[in-house]
């Protein structure tokens, strides 16, 4: 067998992604902070540096040709709030 070096890396050091997957079906309201905030506690307490996280179309775009980042944006506050970066 050949040696395969396939290495995904972040800032030129080898990147191990471990994490959770947040409310797929259902998805969150960004209304609730504490939903994302138990999240990203829980990627924390497993030593986690991944979170998979679904942000649905229609939530960005209401009305067709408007956006609205509002809920990526209270993601990420979230994600910084506990350590998340």
């Amino acid at each position: 067998m050949t040696d395969v070096n396939r290495v995904f890396k972040v800032k030129g050091k080898s990147f191990y992604p471990l994490g959770g997957e947040f409310l797929y079906v259902s998805g969150y309201s960004i209304r609730d902070e504490s939903q994302t905030d138990e999240a990203f506690k829980a990627v924390n307490l497993a030593h986690g540096n991944t979170a998979l996280i679904p942000v649905y179309w229609d939530q960005v775009e209401p009305k067709e040709g408007t956006y609205d980042f509002t809920s990526v944006d209270a993601l990420l506050a979230s994600a910084r709030r506990n350590g998340v970066n």
